[in-house]
């Protein structure tokens, strides 16, 4: 004779199917995702997230995940806001969610928002002090508040903790050529190109960080790869015409 199921087995069973379901339907999420499939990734979070319903809380980081994930497939179709909902809602069930904190972060910054940035960017480091990432936006946010100093700081940190984050080499290049330490930058650039070999407008940074250590033989090289890389750089054509000179007309020294 078979028994009848209590109303907890029954509630234990319908849980773990919505679990199985939820996990499911991100996996599905992810994977569309992963192939640039950004609409379609969005309808599976959200399946998931219709599952979860008022019932977060209960779900914990699971359902944070899937407001991070939800996030993430908003932010890839350029619908900012509501990507900066569904961050927020995912860091009020998991204050310290690291990645949340920090591609909220990013957001922010592209939103012009560097002082809320710079904040999430801190609360990222502090849940997780080796999230290169984090650093990194935090020098970003810095950067654009004209916190050059710190922002080199944080710069470096982000390459510290890994040496080939591209856009840290570039951004420390910058803030050393903006403050005339040009042999420094050049050290960036370098770095940078060594990652992506076949940037023209890095190229182009390179000439100019060159030409103000006066390496002008080595600038007229650089400039002449960028207009190899994109032949209708125009900018990069009137600076090899000035390294050009100025290799062969070197500025005197009157001191």
């Amino acid at each position: 004779m078979k028994s009848k199921m209590t109303t907890a087995q029954a509630t234990s069973n319908s849980q773990l199917l919505g679990t199985m379901a939820i996990s499911q339907f991100t996996d599905s999420g992810n994977d569309a995702y992963d192939h640039g499939k950004y609409e379609a990734a969005l309808e599976y979070f959200i399946k998931a997230l219709e599952i979860i319903g008022s019932h977060a809380s209960r779900h914990g980081k699971r359902a944070a995940i899937c407001h991070y994930n939800t996030a993430r497939a908003y932010a890839a179709l350029g619908q900012a806001e509501k990507a900066v909902t569904h961050y927020e809602n995912a860091l009020k069930i998991t204050p310290r969610f690291a990645e949340a904190h920090s591609n909220l972060g990013m957001i922010l910054n592209q939103m012009e928002k560097d002082t809320e940035a710079g904040e999430h960017f801190r609360k990222a480091i502090a849940a997780n002090p080796l999230f290169a990432a984090a650093h990194y936006g935090l020098g970003v946010s810095l950067h654009s508040l004209g916190d050059h100093t710190n922002a080199a700081f944080s710069y470096q940190k982000a390459l510290t903790l890994n040496p080939d984050f591209y856009a840290s080499w570039v951004n420390l290049g910058l803030i050393c050529y903006s403050i005339s330490s040009f042999d420094v930058a050049v050290h960036c650039f370098n770095e940078a190109l060594n990652l992506f070999p076949d940037n023209p407008e890095l190229y182009y940074d390179m000439g100019l960080a060159l030409m103000g250590a006066e390496r002008f033989k080595e600038a007229a090289g650089a400039f002449s790869k960028a207009i190899t890389l994109r032949p209708d750089y125009e900018s990069a054509r009137d600076a090899l015409q000035e390294a050009l000179f100025f290799e062969m007309n070197p500025p005197r020294d009157d001191n």
